[in-house]
């Protein structure tokens, strides 16, 4: 799809065009690998200088044939800009690049803290873990709503207080 789309696109605007990945990890061979997914499914980011690039405007320049604009299973075919929140932490998990990297951290007394990753400093944005599938749910601000994605996070120790084992024992 991103080849398709680019290949209709003119000089230097060509470039603009992404498609995010997330890092994550995956169980098969006795072992966990890291591998590589789509991290929005459906989702292809056009990024602009131009703060004023309006759907039309942008469905013009990209001028994408009929049977390349099908999503298929994911829904609309609307293009619609990224909300200055949603830029900016997009803009801070790709680090600059094209994929979201792992993050780790532990779990003390209930509570997340992120060690390492694109995810340090961002607990509060952390929704649900999936210990077991090493990857936890964020929110990813786009203009009129909230959107859950997942994100790779492996948790390397969960611990309690001595106070708190006591109290939960009774």
């Amino acid at each position: 799809m991103k080849l398709q789309i680019r290949s209709q696109m003119r000089g230097r605007e060509r470039n603009n065009c992404k498609v995010l990945y997330r890092a994550c990890k995956k169980r098969y061979l006795g072992a966990w690998h890291e591998e590589t997914e789509v991290f929005l499914p459906g989702y292809l980011f056009f990024v602009s200088e131009e703060r004023d690039y309006g759907p039309r405007c942008l469905y013009e320049r990209i001028k994408i044939a009929g049977d390349i604009w099908n999503w298929g299973e994911y829904g609309t075919k609307e293009i619609q800009p990224v909300g200055k929140d949603g830029e900016e932490l997009l803009e801070k998990l790709t680090e600059g690049t094209n994929e979201i990297g792992m993050s780790y951290g532990v779990i003390q007394n209930g509570v997340l803290k992120i060690s390492r990753g694109v995810l340090v400093g961002m607990e509060s944005r952390v929704r649900k873990i999936d210990r077991h599938k090493r990857k936890c749910y964020i929110c990813v601000p786009f203009d009129n709503e909230e959107k859950e994605a997942e994100v790779g996070l492996e948790i390397m120790e969960k611990t309690w207080a001595a106070q708190d084992l006591l109290d939960k024992s009774f």
